[in-house]
C-alpha cells in the first residue's frame, strides 16, 4: 500500500494563540478539508504500542469527540445546527466547511480506520496510514489540514514522515496567552492552573518556533496581525499554500470565521464559560498585577523583545 501524501498541511502554533481560529478559517476554503487535535505525533512517540495509541485516538483526544459512545448526541447536535444559523452561523457550517471529527465517519469507516492502523509496521507507517485514510475519505481538492497544540515540538518528526507537507504557525503575545490559558483551565476545564508554568510553556514553544522556522520553511503570522491585517495575512498564507487567493475568497474566509460568526458576540464581549472567550489582543493589561509583570519579565521578558512585542523591559 502506498501511504505517501504530498498535500498535507499542519498548524503548529502554541495553544491559546489563535490556532483554532486559523483552522476554522482555512476549513472554509473550498480546496481544504481539515481535522482538529488528533495529537497523533505525540501519541505515536509516547504510547506503549499501537493499540494504546489507537485507543487514545478513538476516545481520548478532541478529534474523537469522546468516541462512539457519544455518536448519538453528536449527530443530534449536528442536526440541530441549522437552528443556530441566524445567531451563530459559525456553528451551523456544513461538514465540508468545518473540521472533520471521528464521529463524522460511519461506524464501518471507523472500524476500517482502526483496522488499518493496527496493521502498521512502524510509528511512521501509523501516521501515514492515518492521514492517507482521512485524505481518501475526505477527498480535498487541495490540502488535508491538521491542528494540534503540541505539533510545534514535533516539527522534525512531522517533516521526516511528510517531507512535502506545509507547516503553518500562528503565535501571540505571551501575556495574552497566559491570561487566556488561565480562564480556559480554571473556568472552562475546571482545572488547576499555574502562572509560572503557563509562562514557561509559552517560552518553550517560542524557542521551538524560532529554532524551526527557517530550517523547515514554516509560514509565520501573529494573532495580532490576523486581527488587524487579516486580508494581507490570509492572502500571503494562501500564496504560501499555492491556493486560490482572490479577494472574494479571502473576504469570505474572514467574514465567516469571525468571532461574531462563531460566538454571536462582538470581540471584547467576554464569556468565561466558552472556549472562545473574548477575541481581542492586549487583554493582559486588564488582569496582570505588578507581581505578574515581575514574574513574566524574569521568565520570558526577553522573548517578548525577540518577537517585537516590546522594545525593552519597561512595561
Amino acid at each position: 500500500m502506498n501511504n505517501s501524501i504530498d498535500n498535507l498541511a499542519f498548524i503548529v502554533g502554541h495553544y491559546k494563540s489563535g490556532s483554532t481560529w486559523l483552522l476554522n478559517l482555512l476549513s472554509l476554503h473550498p480546496w481544504i478539508r481539515s481535522i482538529s487535535e488528533t495529537h497523533i505525533f505525540h501519541h505515536t512517540l509516547t504510547a506503549s504500542d499501537f493499540r494504546s495509541c489507537t485507543r487514545m485516538l478513538f476516545s481520548g483526544v478532541p478529534w474523537s469527540n469522546g468516541g462512539v459512545f457519544n455518536l448519538v448526541s453528536y449527530r443530534l447536535l449536528n442536526w440541530s445546527k441549522p437552528l443556530l444559523k441566524k445567531w451563530r452561523p459559525g456553528l451551523a457550517l456544513s461538514p465540508q466547511d468545518r473540521p472533520i471529527s471521528l464521529l463524522d465517519l460511519s461506524i464501518l469507516d471507523q472500524f476500517a480506520l482502526k483496522r488499518t492502523l493496527l496493521q502498521s509496521t512502524s510509528k511512521e507507517d501509523y501516521c501515514q496510514r492515518f492521514f492517507r485514510f482521512l485524505y481518501d475519505w475526505s477527498q480535498p481538492r487541495g490540502y488535508l489540514l491538521e491542528k494540534s497544540p503540541k505539533n510545534i515540538f514535533y516539527v522534525p518528526y512531522i517533516k521526516s514522515i511528510f517531507p512535502k507537507s506545509k507547516l503553518i504557525l500562528i503565535y501571540r503575545d505571551g501575556r495574552d496567552v497566559v491570561v487566556s490559558d488561565q480562564f480556559f483551565k480554571k473556568d472552562y476545564l475546571k482545572k488547576t492552573w499555574s502562572f509560572t508554568e503557563s509562562v514557561t510553556a509559552w517560552r518553550r514553544a517560542m524557542e521551538a518556533q524560532i529554532s524551526y522556522t527557517e530550517k523547515y520553511d514554516i509560514f509565520n503570522c501573529s494573532y495580532e496581525s490576523l486581527l488587524s491585517e487579516g486580508t494581507t495575512v490570509i492572502q500571503k498564507l494562501l500564496e504560501f499554500l499555492e491556493l486560490p487567493a482572490d479577494a472574494s475568497i479571502v473576504q469570505d474566509l474572514l467574514q465567516r470565521s469571525s468571532f461574531r460568526s462563531f460566538t454571536g458576540r462582538d470581540p471584547g464581549q467576554e464569556d468565561r464559560r466558552r472556549f472562545l472567550r473574548k477575541g481581542i489582543s492586549g487583554d493582559w493589561q486588564n488582569h496582570f498585577t505588578e507581581e505578574d509583570k515581575k514574574i513574566f519579565k524574569e521568565l520570558a521578558g526577553d522573548m517578548l523583545i525577540k518577537l517585537r512585542y516590546e522594545k525593552d523591559m519597561n512595561w
